[in-house]
Protein backbone atom coordinates (compact mmCIF):
# COMPACT_ATOMS: atom_id res chain seq x y z
CA UNK A 1 0.00 0.00 0.00
CA UNK A 2 1.09 3.55 -0.32
CA UNK A 3 3.05 5.06 2.18
CA UNK A 4 1.31 7.72 4.53
CA UNK A 5 2.04 9.11 7.84
CA UNK A 6 -0.34 9.97 10.76
CA UNK A 7 1.80 10.58 13.52
CA UNK A 8 1.89 14.16 14.56
CA UNK A 9 5.05 14.79 12.76
CA UNK A 10 7.63 13.44 9.87
CA UNK A 11 10.88 12.60 11.35
CA UNK A 12 13.41 12.62 8.70
CA UNK A 13 16.69 10.56 8.66
CA UNK A 14 19.66 12.77 6.82
CA UNK A 15 22.23 10.69 5.21
CA UNK A 16 25.37 13.01 4.94
CA UNK A 17 25.78 16.21 6.88
CA UNK A 18 27.55 18.64 4.41
CA UNK A 19 26.08 22.10 3.22
CA UNK A 20 23.27 20.52 1.65
CA UNK A 21 22.14 18.77 4.81
CA UNK A 22 22.48 21.99 7.06
CA UNK A 23 20.65 23.96 5.11
CA UNK A 24 17.75 21.69 4.52
CA UNK A 25 17.73 21.01 8.29
CA UNK A 26 17.62 25.04 9.39
CA UNK A 27 14.28 25.24 7.38
CA UNK A 28 12.53 22.45 8.34
CA UNK A 29 11.58 24.89 11.44
CA UNK A 30 9.43 26.27 8.37
CA UNK A 31 8.11 23.27 7.40
CA UNK A 32 5.15 22.74 10.26
CA UNK A 33 5.29 19.24 11.62
CA UNK A 34 8.51 17.83 10.31
CA UNK A 35 11.34 17.11 12.61
CA UNK A 36 14.58 15.97 12.37
CA UNK A 37 15.29 12.14 13.56
CA UNK A 38 18.92 11.79 12.85
CA UNK A 39 21.76 11.28 10.52
CA UNK A 40 24.54 9.02 9.40
CA UNK A 41 27.31 10.22 7.46
CA UNK A 42 30.86 8.59 6.08
CA UNK A 43 32.70 10.72 8.79
CA UNK A 44 31.68 10.24 12.71
CA UNK A 45 32.90 14.06 13.58
CA UNK A 46 30.51 15.88 10.60
CA UNK A 47 27.56 13.58 12.07
CA UNK A 48 28.45 14.68 15.47
CA UNK A 49 28.60 18.30 14.60
CA UNK A 50 25.04 17.64 13.05
CA UNK A 51 23.54 16.24 16.18
CA UNK A 52 25.00 19.16 18.18
CA UNK A 53 23.23 21.75 15.91
CA UNK A 54 20.24 20.45 14.42
CA UNK A 55 19.19 17.07 17.05
CA UNK A 56 18.60 14.35 16.77
CA UNK A 57 20.91 10.86 16.74
CA UNK A 58 24.06 9.71 14.96
CA UNK A 59 24.18 6.41 13.59
CA UNK A 60 26.75 4.34 13.00
CA UNK A 61 25.43 3.04 9.47
CA UNK A 62 22.91 3.54 6.99
CA UNK A 63 21.68 0.41 7.53
CA UNK A 64 21.12 1.41 11.10
CA UNK A 65 19.57 4.64 10.66
CA UNK A 66 17.13 2.37 7.91
CA UNK A 67 16.17 -0.41 10.17
CA UNK A 68 14.76 2.25 13.21
CA UNK A 69 11.09 2.35 12.55
CA UNK A 70 10.74 5.94 13.98
CA UNK A 71 12.34 7.19 10.90
CA UNK A 72 9.61 8.38 8.53
CA UNK A 73 11.63 9.29 5.22
CA UNK A 74 15.16 9.52 4.21
CA UNK A 75 16.59 12.93 2.60
CA UNK A 76 19.99 11.65 0.78
CA UNK A 77 22.18 15.02 0.13
CA UNK A 78 25.75 12.94 -0.19
CA UNK A 79 27.98 13.41 -3.03
CA UNK A 80 26.71 12.79 -6.71
CA UNK A 81 27.73 9.16 -7.14
CA UNK A 82 26.16 8.30 -3.90
CA UNK A 83 22.72 9.24 -4.72
CA UNK A 84 22.05 5.76 -6.48
CA UNK A 85 23.03 3.18 -4.16
CA UNK A 86 21.86 4.86 -1.06
CA UNK A 87 18.42 6.16 -2.23
CA UNK A 88 18.23 2.13 -3.66
CA UNK A 89 19.05 1.02 -0.22
CA UNK A 90 16.32 3.55 1.13
CA UNK A 91 13.79 1.91 -0.71
CA UNK A 92 14.74 -1.68 -0.35
CA UNK A 93 14.45 -1.00 3.10
CA UNK A 94 10.81 0.27 3.17
CA UNK A 95 11.61 4.13 3.38
CA UNK A 96 10.20 6.87 1.06
CA UNK A 97 12.83 9.07 -0.54
CA UNK A 98 13.87 12.43 -1.07
CA UNK A 99 16.95 13.06 -3.12
CA UNK A 100 18.84 16.15 -3.64
CA UNK A 101 19.81 17.04 -7.59
CA UNK A 102 21.19 15.56 -9.41
CA UNK A 103 18.73 12.54 -8.66
CA UNK A 104 21.51 10.18 -10.01
CA UNK A 105 24.46 10.18 -12.49
CA UNK A 106 21.82 8.91 -15.34
CA UNK A 107 18.85 8.11 -16.24
CA UNK A 108 18.79 4.07 -16.57
CA UNK A 109 19.94 4.60 -12.56
CA UNK A 110 17.26 6.46 -12.06
CA UNK A 111 14.91 4.31 -14.23
CA UNK A 112 15.78 1.61 -11.68
CA UNK A 113 15.13 3.62 -8.57
CA UNK A 114 11.73 4.96 -9.82
CA UNK A 115 10.76 1.24 -10.75
CA UNK A 116 11.91 0.25 -7.22
CA UNK A 117 9.32 2.72 -5.78
CA UNK A 118 6.38 2.00 -7.94
CA UNK A 119 6.71 -1.39 -7.67
CA UNK A 120 7.17 -1.21 -3.70
CA UNK A 121 4.60 1.45 -3.62
CA UNK A 122 6.90 4.01 -1.64
CA UNK A 123 6.69 7.68 -2.12
CA UNK A 124 10.31 8.86 -3.84
CA UNK A 125 10.47 12.79 -5.00
CA UNK A 126 13.57 15.05 -6.86
CA UNK A 127 14.60 17.36 -4.28
CA UNK A 128 14.62 20.12 -7.28
CA UNK A 129 13.70 22.62 -4.18
CA UNK A 130 12.90 25.61 -6.47
CA UNK A 131 9.74 24.04 -7.78
CA UNK A 132 8.21 24.95 -4.43
CA UNK A 133 9.32 28.46 -4.05
CA UNK A 134 6.29 31.11 -3.96
CA UNK A 135 7.56 32.89 -6.77
CA UNK A 136 8.17 29.75 -9.13
CA UNK A 137 4.36 29.31 -8.18
CA UNK A 138 3.41 32.50 -9.47
CA UNK A 139 5.12 31.93 -12.78
CA UNK A 140 3.52 28.00 -13.32
CA UNK A 141 0.25 30.17 -12.46
CA UNK A 142 0.93 32.66 -14.91
CA UNK A 143 2.23 30.24 -17.55
CA UNK A 144 -0.87 28.62 -17.14
CA UNK A 145 -3.05 30.99 -17.60
CA UNK A 146 -1.69 32.42 -20.88
CA UNK A 147 -0.28 35.25 -19.31
CA UNK A 148 2.35 36.04 -21.70
CA UNK A 149 0.56 33.90 -24.88
CA UNK A 150 2.92 30.74 -26.01
CA UNK A 151 6.38 30.65 -24.72
CA UNK A 152 8.66 31.35 -27.24
CA UNK A 153 11.94 31.77 -25.92
CA UNK A 154 13.99 31.50 -22.58
CA UNK A 155 17.57 32.55 -21.53
CA UNK A 156 18.52 30.83 -18.28
CA UNK A 157 21.99 30.09 -16.56
CA UNK A 158 23.56 29.50 -13.22
CA UNK A 159 27.31 30.56 -13.06
CA UNK A 160 29.08 29.93 -10.02
CA UNK A 161 33.18 29.32 -8.28
CA UNK A 162 33.82 26.22 -6.46
CA UNK A 163 37.53 26.15 -5.10
CA UNK A 164 39.42 24.68 -6.99
CA UNK A 165 41.58 21.36 -4.78
CA UNK A 166 42.56 18.39 -5.44
CA UNK A 167 39.39 16.05 -4.77
CA UNK A 168 37.03 18.59 -4.69
CA UNK A 169 33.95 16.49 -5.64
CA UNK A 170 32.85 19.53 -8.75
CA UNK A 171 36.01 18.80 -10.69
CA UNK A 172 35.81 14.80 -9.70
CA UNK A 173 34.37 12.50 -12.37
CA UNK A 174 34.38 9.81 -9.23
CA UNK A 175 32.34 11.96 -6.90
CA UNK A 176 30.26 12.88 -10.15
CA UNK A 177 31.45 16.49 -10.49
CA UNK A 178 30.92 18.58 -13.81
CA UNK A 179 28.94 21.76 -13.95
CA UNK A 180 25.87 20.46 -15.66
CA UNK A 181 25.30 17.84 -12.79
CA UNK A 182 25.43 20.49 -10.17
CA UNK A 183 24.87 23.88 -11.25
CA UNK A 184 23.10 22.75 -15.60
CA UNK A 185 20.46 20.53 -14.03
CA UNK A 186 19.00 24.22 -12.44
CA UNK A 187 18.52 25.80 -15.84
CA UNK A 188 17.45 22.68 -18.02
CA UNK A 189 15.39 21.99 -15.18
CA UNK A 190 13.35 25.00 -15.40
CA UNK A 191 13.11 24.93 -19.40
CA UNK A 192 11.53 21.56 -18.41
CA UNK A 193 8.95 23.54 -16.45
CA UNK A 194 8.39 26.47 -18.87
CA UNK A 195 8.19 24.32 -22.12
CA UNK A 196 6.14 21.33 -20.60
CA UNK A 197 8.71 18.56 -22.22
CA UNK A 198 11.80 18.26 -23.30
CA UNK A 199 13.84 19.32 -26.61
CA UNK A 200 13.11 17.59 -30.12
CA UNK A 201 16.80 18.62 -30.69
CA UNK A 202 19.80 19.80 -29.02
CA UNK A 203 22.73 21.41 -29.97
CA UNK A 204 25.69 22.22 -27.35
CA UNK A 205 28.94 22.46 -26.59
CA UNK A 206 31.19 21.83 -23.64
CA UNK A 207 34.57 22.60 -21.98
CA UNK A 208 35.94 19.98 -20.11
CA UNK A 209 38.70 20.17 -17.03
CA UNK A 210 41.93 17.95 -17.33
CA UNK A 211 39.67 15.94 -14.78
CA UNK A 212 37.45 15.20 -17.79
CA UNK A 213 34.17 16.40 -16.00
CA UNK A 214 32.53 19.74 -17.56
CA UNK A 215 33.63 23.21 -16.20
CA UNK A 216 31.27 25.23 -18.69
CA UNK A 217 28.87 24.55 -21.29
CA UNK A 218 25.95 26.17 -23.16
CA UNK A 219 23.09 24.68 -25.17
CA UNK A 220 20.51 25.67 -27.51
CA UNK A 221 17.55 23.28 -26.92
CA UNK A 222 14.34 23.05 -30.05
CA UNK A 223 11.04 22.17 -29.28
CA UNK A 224 8.48 20.55 -31.19
CA UNK A 225 6.33 23.85 -30.59
CA UNK A 226 8.79 26.00 -31.70
CA UNK A 227 10.21 27.34 -28.95
CA UNK A 228 13.52 27.38 -27.90
CA UNK A 229 16.00 27.87 -24.51
CA UNK A 230 18.99 29.12 -24.17
CA UNK A 231 21.09 27.75 -21.40
CA UNK A 232 24.52 27.91 -19.92
CA UNK A 233 26.46 27.30 -16.65
CA UNK A 234 29.99 27.28 -15.50
CA UNK A 235 32.37 27.48 -12.84
CA UNK A 236 33.86 30.23 -13.88
CA UNK A 237 32.61 33.00 -11.84
CA UNK A 238 29.49 34.05 -9.40
CA UNK A 239 27.49 36.59 -11.49
CA UNK A 240 23.61 37.61 -11.86
CA UNK A 241 21.92 35.52 -14.62
CA UNK A 242 18.21 37.16 -14.26
CA UNK A 243 15.96 34.51 -16.38
CA UNK A 244 13.87 36.06 -19.69
CA UNK A 245 10.87 34.17 -21.08
CA UNK A 246 9.84 35.57 -23.93
CA UNK A 247 6.13 34.63 -25.37
CA UNK A 248 4.06 35.54 -27.90
CA UNK A 249 2.11 37.92 -25.46
CA UNK A 250 4.26 39.45 -23.14
CA UNK A 251 7.73 39.12 -21.66
CA UNK A 252 8.48 37.68 -17.75
CA UNK A 253 11.92 38.30 -15.97
CA UNK A 254 12.60 37.14 -12.79
CA UNK A 255 15.28 38.99 -11.00
CA UNK A 256 18.28 36.39 -9.59
CA UNK A 257 20.30 36.82 -6.61
CA UNK A 258 24.11 36.92 -7.63
CA UNK A 259 25.78 33.50 -7.26
CA UNK A 260 22.53 31.42 -7.04
CA UNK A 261 19.23 30.74 -8.21
CA UNK A 262 17.84 32.51 -5.07
CA UNK A 263 14.86 34.18 -7.06
CA UNK A 264 13.38 37.76 -5.92
CA UNK A 265 11.32 39.57 -8.39
CA UNK A 266 9.06 38.58 -11.12
CA UNK A 267 8.62 41.58 -13.83
CA UNK A 268 5.42 40.47 -16.06
CA UNK A 269 5.67 42.71 -19.13
CA UNK A 270 1.81 42.54 -20.94
CA UNK A 271 1.33 45.11 -23.85
CA UNK A 272 3.06 48.91 -22.65
CA UNK A 273 2.91 48.17 -19.27
CA UNK A 274 4.77 46.36 -16.51
CA UNK A 275 3.83 44.84 -13.35
CA UNK A 276 6.77 43.76 -10.68
CA UNK A 277 5.25 40.64 -8.38
CA UNK A 278 6.73 39.78 -4.87
CA UNK A 279 6.73 36.22 -3.53
CA UNK A 280 9.41 36.27 -0.39
CA UNK A 281 10.37 32.84 0.72
CA UNK A 282 11.39 31.63 4.60
CA UNK A 283 14.97 30.77 5.51
CA UNK A 284 16.98 29.61 2.33
CA UNK A 285 13.45 27.90 0.66
CA UNK A 286 14.10 24.67 1.04
CA UNK A 287 11.52 23.92 3.90
CA UNK A 288 8.62 23.66 0.98
CA UNK A 289 9.95 21.19 -0.43
CA UNK A 290 9.76 19.12 2.90
CA UNK A 291 5.73 20.64 3.57
CA UNK A 292 5.18 18.82 0.23
CA UNK A 293 6.60 15.86 0.80
CA UNK A 294 4.80 15.36 4.25
CA UNK A 295 1.60 16.62 2.27
CA UNK A 296 2.05 13.74 -0.04
CA UNK A 297 3.25 11.34 2.80
CA UNK A 298 -0.17 12.52 4.38
CA UNK A 299 -2.02 11.84 1.40
CA UNK A 300 -0.31 8.15 0.52
CA UNK A 301 0.41 9.92 -2.82
CA UNK A 302 3.55 7.90 -4.31
CA UNK A 303 5.12 11.41 -6.09
CA UNK A 304 4.58 14.78 -6.20
CA UNK A 305 2.72 16.28 -9.21
CA UNK A 306 4.66 19.51 -9.31
CA UNK A 307 8.15 17.43 -9.82
CA UNK A 308 7.02 13.91 -11.15
CA UNK A 309 8.68 10.96 -11.66
CA UNK A 310 8.19 10.41 -15.17
CA UNK A 311 9.52 14.31 -15.72
CA UNK A 312 12.51 14.07 -13.74
CA UNK A 313 13.82 10.91 -15.91
CA UNK A 314 12.94 12.87 -18.38
CA UNK A 315 15.20 15.26 -17.75
CA UNK A 316 18.11 13.07 -16.79
CA UNK A 317 18.01 11.38 -20.13
CA UNK A 318 18.18 14.85 -21.36
CA UNK A 319 21.76 15.28 -19.31
CA UNK A 320 22.60 12.35 -20.64
CA UNK A 321 22.47 13.50 -24.26
CA UNK A 322 24.12 16.76 -23.53
CA UNK A 323 27.09 14.67 -21.57
CA UNK A 324 27.07 12.33 -25.02
CA UNK A 325 27.71 15.13 -27.15
CA UNK A 326 30.87 16.41 -24.82
CA UNK A 327 32.42 12.73 -25.00
CA UNK A 328 31.97 12.67 -21.51
CA UNK A 329 31.30 10.04 -19.16
CA UNK A 330 31.43 8.91 -15.91
CA UNK A 331 33.19 5.36 -14.11
CA UNK A 332 31.36 2.36 -14.41
CA UNK A 333 29.31 4.03 -17.70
Amino acid sequence: MPTSTSRQHTTWGFVAAGKMAAAMARDLRHAPGNRIGGVVSRTPESAAVFVRQFGGQAYATLDTMLADPGIDVVYVSSPNNLHYEQTKAALLAGKPVLCEKTFTLNAPQLAELIEIARGRQLFLMDAMWVRWLPLVSTLRELLQRGAIGQPLQLHAAFHSLPPIAAGNRFYSPALGGGALLDLGIYPVSFASLVFGAQPQEILSKAELAPTGVDTRFSAIFHYANGGVAQLAASFVGRMRHDIMILGSEGNIRIEMDRGGWKMRRLHLQQGGGTRTLTAPYKGEGYGYQAAEVRRCLQAALLESETMPLDESLAILRTLDTLRAQWGMRYPGE
